[in-house]
């Protein structure tokens, strides 16, 4: 697991937690994705297939098993908390030898999303990355149906790198993915007219 990810991340509204998998926490995450719509979750891989939540506490168990399984040396899934319920995850690989953090994957629940928790969450680990870890850039994609994604990848500063055609496999038909960076070099392009602005 990645040196500066290995507590939990505290943002002003949330908590960025690594949960360890047993039945306990499988029920507080299942309790939160039990009545959302599996259409919802149509570009997300929950378990090991599109559309697909879990249907009982030991699948969300097992969800969190693989997970787990995932998380290497330089490569860590975090769970979201606000108000200490649960409303999502995230998961973060980084690539030592080339200066690289990938955004891998995030999701929020129905009633979590437009509250501005994706964006947050994000700013956390772009803070550390690049000031603690010391990264180049920061990667992350989605597919070019997932709007959201990409309104959520230019709201924070993302540069559209291009579209890779034919992408990714899911729900029998082929995807378009949309591949997105942030420099060093942007962060820091960023930062200094925040600072213009508040002065």
């Amino acid at each position: 697991m990645i040196k500066h990810f290995l507590k939990n991340l505290h943002s002003e509204r949330l908590v960025l937690k690594h949960l360890v998998p047993n039945k306990q926490n499988a029920q507080i995450i299942y309790d939160a994705l039990k009545f959302e719509s599996p259409d919802d979750y149509k570009y997300e891989h929950l378990i090991k297939a599109p559309k697909i939540l879990p249907k009982s506490v030991a699948d969300t168990l097992k969800m969190m098993q693989q997970h787990a399984e995932s998380d290497k040396k330089d490569t860590c899934t975090f769970y979201i908390f606000y108000n200490n319920q649960f409303i999502g995850m995230r998961k973060i690989s980084f690539y030592k030898d080339a200066f690289i953090l990938k955004l891998n994957t995030v999701w929020l629940v129905s009633k979590a999303r437009g509250c501005g928790f994706a964006t947050e969450s994000y700013r956390k680990i772009e803070d550390i990355a690049f000031n603690k870890l010391k990264v180049n850039k920061i990667m992350r994609v989605n597919i070019l149906e997932n709007k959201d994604s990409a309104k959520l990848a230019e709201k924070t500063g993302f540069i559209l790198d291009g579209v890779s055609r034919q992408a990714v496999y899911m729900n029998n038909r082929f995807f378009d993915l949309m591949q997105w960076s942030k420099l060093y070099t942007d962060y820091l392009k960023e930062k200094n007219k925040t600072f213009t602005k508040e002065k």
